[in-house]
């Protein structure tokens, strides 16, 4: 047994204990008793679904075909929760989500790119009068494409979602086997699983899950390339693919994606003598795909426009995530704190002061969760360094330099920026969980008392913001 009855109930205690804190120092900020009892409803099927599920799992022998329905299960129970919350508290964003704003020109794109198949017109042509660049094109045309077929239900998205969402579970623990064995892929499969967050993104009318989606395969099939013999060129060509589609989603990763990829092969070690010949031949297959699929796509222009552009991201972006949440600050003092905690951050917004906050503290339990459970990322990693874990680099390097890029950005604060990185760091927050060392639990303990004090100032910090202590 790698999570026990002791983790439940110490998790369990700090969600309590935070959420009762808030509400004795703020009682006049609360949030809502039903959003309050069904967000620590999540955390406890959460924090007893990793132990009833690593239990009653641990040696089945059809693991991953129970992993891939159970999850299915549960997106599919996230999309239904999520109708209900929005019809409750925000009927007029129905069918998406809570203070959506995205979803909507999400779903007109969508409508553009139906229409244009219909009429035989060019569909990134249609597009070009909707969206400024190519990097939300892939979405829309997911949509169209789904809408042209099935009617412009949003409904078929979500279920998408849910598809899609499932199969990422499964490829997060194939993930962990290949990188660590079956002990920490059955325990990143079940997080990942149960993961609100996940389960969060999987009912709302965003792109993130399906990009995970993409990731996560990129993944998987560079593991496919390192460790079979046969079909490596087949497989070599998919991941080219994917990271083909990954610029109509989101363009600045396709050179970080990339860039993991090539640090997998290359610095993965086998007892194969062969492999450093195959490992440098599937390295310039995929340099020299990726200079050819830029051109051919006439990304090149821009990717540079990209590059030229981030030299005013940090600023822009931190403007509009402060917009967002109504907080006025300058990048001088917030830096360095986005810096330093951009692993563990988001932190919940636990109080109820505006009504913009609404679609903010409605998900506080995916990110007490996130707080809770990154201390066992910080061993996974420190492990991860430590014991040479090759198979889990690509994991590793995109986790650790996207979330550096957000940090440097400033929006490492935002859960939709933050998300792409979680599955991934599942793989070591399970190796984290499974290490055993003296004074772990203790030192936990003390990860969670910090933990409290930062989620405590960053509320009194929106409060003082807004003059209102």
């Amino acid at each position: 047994m790698v999570w026990t009855k002791k983790h439940t109930e110490i998790a369990l205690f700090f969600a309590i204990f935070t959420l009762v804190s808030h509400i004795l120092f703020f009682p006049q900020y609360t949030m809502p008793l039903p959003i309050i009892l069904v967000g620590f409803t999540v955390i406890l099927f959460f924090f007893v679904g990793i132990l009833g599920y690593a239990n009653a799992w641990q040696n089945c022998k059809d693991f991953k075909t129970r992993l891939l329905f159970h999850s299915l299960f549960y997106r599919l129970l996230a999309i239904a929760a999520m109708y209900v919350l929005t019809m409750w508290y925000d009927p007029a964003n129905l069918p998406f989500e809570l203070a959506a704003s995205d979803a909507w020109n999400y779903h007109y794109s969508g409508v553009i790119v139906a229409d244009a198949i219909a009429e035989g017109k060019g569909i990134f042509q249609s597009l070009s009068h909707f969206w400024k660049n190519e990097s939300d094109y892939g979405f829309s045309v997911v949509i169209g494409s789904l809408y042209s077929i099935f009617g412009k239900s949003t409904t078929i998205i979500k279920i998408l979602n849910a598809v899609v969402g499932s199969i990422t579970v499964l490829r997060i623990y194939q993930i962990t086997q290949f990188a660590y064995g079956e002990k920490q892929a059955r325990l990143a499969g079940i997080i990942t699983m149960l993961m609100p967050p996940l389960l969060w993104f999987s009912g709302i009318f965003l792109k993130e899950t399906l990009l995970i989606f993409l990731i996560a395969n990129i993944g998987y099939y560079t593991t496919r390339v390192i460790r079979t013999t046969q079909f490596r060129i087949p497989n070599t060509i998919l991941v080219l693919c994917l990271l083909g589609s990954i610029f109509y989603f989101r363009t600045v990763l396709v050179p970080l994606l990339l860039g993991c990829v090539l640090l997998q092969i290359v610095f993965y070690r086998t007892k194969n003598k062969n492999y450093r010949l195959f490992a440098g031949f599937i390295t310039m297959i995929l340099i020299a795909g990726s200079l050819w699929v830029t051109y051919e796509l006439s990304m090149d222009k821009h990717i540079e426009a990209a590059i030229e552009a981030s030299s005013e991201q940090f600023g822009t972006e931190l403007d509009k995530a402060s917009k967002d949440r109504g907080i006025n600050y300058t990048a001088a003092v917030v830096a360095p704190l986005l810096v330093a905690g951009a692993i563990i951050t988001p932190f919940p917004s636990l109080l109820d002061f505006e009504d913009r906050q609404l679609g903010i503290y409605a998900h506080f339990q995916n990110e007490i969760i996130r707080n809770i459970m990154y201390f066992f990322v910080f061993i996974g990693l420190f492990r991860f360094i430590k014991q040479r874990k090759v198979g889990a680099i690509f994991a590793g390097s995109f986790a650790v330099i996207y979330i550096m890029i957000l940090a440097v950005s400033g929006i490492s604060f935002q859960d939709r920026f933050q998300v792409l990185s979680l599955p991934f760091l599942i793989v070591f927050m399970s190796d984290g969980i499974v290490a055993n060392f003296a004074k772990k639990q203790r030192h936990w303990i003390t990860y969670l008392f910090f933990i409290f004090f930062a989620i405590l100032l960053w509320n009194v910090f929106k409060l003082s913001n807004r003059g209102l202590i």
